[in-house]
């Protein structure tokens, strides 16, 4: 494609560094969301995500934490990757906003040049299936709110994982935070896909577009609507006219979407949904949103 891609999150894996918690013991939760989850409950380095991209390697890449028991350890991985082999580009590091450590964990983060941005995962719904959070209130728990005070004191970026039912919750955080750049992951992640749960979806996401410091990525396409154009577009092209091509950024989720499509067919679909943007709107989806809220360099 015209466009020099920027690939907005994917993850590594070093299990000979590294403790990986819920590879050591899994997790109902990760096999619901897809049968053979565990497919990749194994090492995933640069070299095995470069084989994947093939011959489209993408300009820039954004590494994202994969559930590292130690957090800190896993961002100097992803540092000496970078130092040695020149990928990925930025990182975004595991955050736990109640630990007593936070202020020292987000210190030792601002020491790595890698780190650009953390994250929290926040998911919870009704079904226990759906738990991937820790907890179900952190979005009103006074000692998290207190650490992600923390986080705003920083030049980091912070990624939210919530589901779109949690969207109106989080809104609050965008009220109290408005400086504070914010990327809402996985298109607000809407767990009922059902014409109304579409409309809910939507209604959720608009209204979270109002908040301009928020970003949208895309990323988990395939595992969230399924890896196929008809799946996947209505969603892409909602979301791409809620926010707006500049405030939106491509992302692969390998290596778990490598699972259900090729970077192959996950770029034609994509190339294919956004073909009647205007080539400004497709650079800023495929590049220039994530380049900025990641302060990559251009």
């Amino acid at each position: 494609m015209a466009v020099a891609v920027v690939d907005a999150n994917h993850h590594l894996i070093d299990t000979h560094w590294l403790a990986y918690p819920w590879i050591e013991e899994p997790r109902a939760a990760l096999t619901a969301l897809l049968p053979n989850y565990y497919d990749i409950a194994h090492d995933y380095d640069v070299g095995s995500y470069s084989a994947d991209v093939g011959s489209e390697r993408p300009a820039a890449t954004v590494a994202c934490e994969f559930g590292a028991g130690d957090g800190l350890a896993e961002a100097r991985y992803v540092q000496r990757c970078a130092d040695e082999l020149g990928w990925p580009s930025a990182f975004i590091a595991a955050v736990d906003l109640t630990s007593p450590k936070l202020d020292q964990t987000l210190a030792a983060y601002q020491e790595l040049p890698i780190v650009r941005a953390v994250r929290q995962p926040l998911y919870w719904a009704d079904d226990t299936l759906r738990r991937l959070g820790a907890h179900p209130d952190f979005l009103s728990d006074a000692a998290w709110l207190r650490g992600f005070e923390s986080v705003a004191a920083t030049d980091l970026t912070w990624d939210l994982l919530v589901y779109d039912e949690q969207l109106p919750a989080a809104e609050e955080l965008l009220r109290s935070f408005p400086s504070t750049r914010i990327v809402l992951e996985a298109t607000g992640w809407p767990l009922d896909q059902s014409p109304d749960g579409y409309r809910g979806w939507e209604e959720r996401l608009r209204s979270v577009a109002e908040h301009p410091q928020v970003t949208l990525k895309l990323q988990g396409l395939a595992l969230i609507f399924g890896p196929t154009r008809s799946r996947v577009e209505p969603w892409v092209r909602t979301a791409l006219s809620i926010f707006g091509a500049r405030r939106c950024m491509f992302a692969s989720h390998f290596p778990v979407d490598r699972l259900l499509w090729s970077w192959d067919e996950m770029l034609g679909v994509l190339e294919a949904v956004c073909d009647e943007l205007p080539e400004g709107d497709r650079y800023e989806f495929f590049s220039g949103c994530a380049r900025r809220e990641y302060r990559l360099q251009a």
